[in-house]
């Protein structure tokens, strides 16, 4: 009898805009669906989709920070009773995270490599980044998580260089919205 492959635990990083526009597809959520750039209900409940079959397979886990900054951020957008909270309190219950810890700096912002400083210019975005790098230095299998934010499009090629992919779930919808905001630079893109 062939022996099965040992399944190798998958780490995230996700993105506080993933567990919004999570729970704003979730009915049994007090989040409001209109609190989320996210219009499409079908897209919503697409990035549900995701986030239960995350919370669901015990080979994947969150990376967060032992000094709390991620969960923090998480707090301060979601209720308790918001699924993407509970979504991440499940992991949090049944050891399913990698604690990594974070550098900050003197204005409480993740402290990055200066190749990457220049290109998260979102300052809040660095300790999502921090600990992905974190987790990969740990020898972690790990990816960033976004739903719904256009930044990640901005600072996507420094990450890959930095050994850091973005897992875009609204793919072809975050591309159409950053055209958008970026009318100029998507239009000599083409070129």
């Amino acid at each position: 009898m062939a022996r099965k492959p040992k399944r190798v635990t998958q780490m995230r990083v996700v993105d506080t805009n993933v567990l919004i526009v999570a729970s704003a597809a979730d009915g049994d959520s007090p989040f409001d669906a209109d609190a989320t750039p996210v219009e499409e209900a079908v897209l919503r409940e697409q990035v549900l989709g995701w986030l239960e079959a995350f919370e669901a397979d015990p080979y994947r886990h969150a990376v967060m920070d032992l000094d709390w900054h991620i969960a923090t951020e998480y707090r301060h957008k979601l209720s308790e009773q918001d699924y993407g909270w509970l979504a991440l309190r499940h992991k949090m219950d049944h050891n399913q995270v990698a604690w990594v810890t974070l550098d900050m700096d003197d204005d409480g912002h993740a402290v990055l490599p200066p190749s990457l400083s220049a290109a998260v210019t979102d300052l809040a975005d660095r300790k999502m980044v921090a600990a992905a790098l974190e987790a990969l230095k740990q020898d972690l299998p790990c990816k960033l998580t976004n739903a719904s934010d256009t930044d990640w499009l901005d600072c996507q090629d420094a990450l890959h260089t930095a050994g850091l992919d973005v897992e875009n779930l609204l793919a072809t919808w975050l591309r159409a919205k950053w055209r958008t905001k970026h009318p100029k630079t998507a239009k000599h893109k083409k070129s």
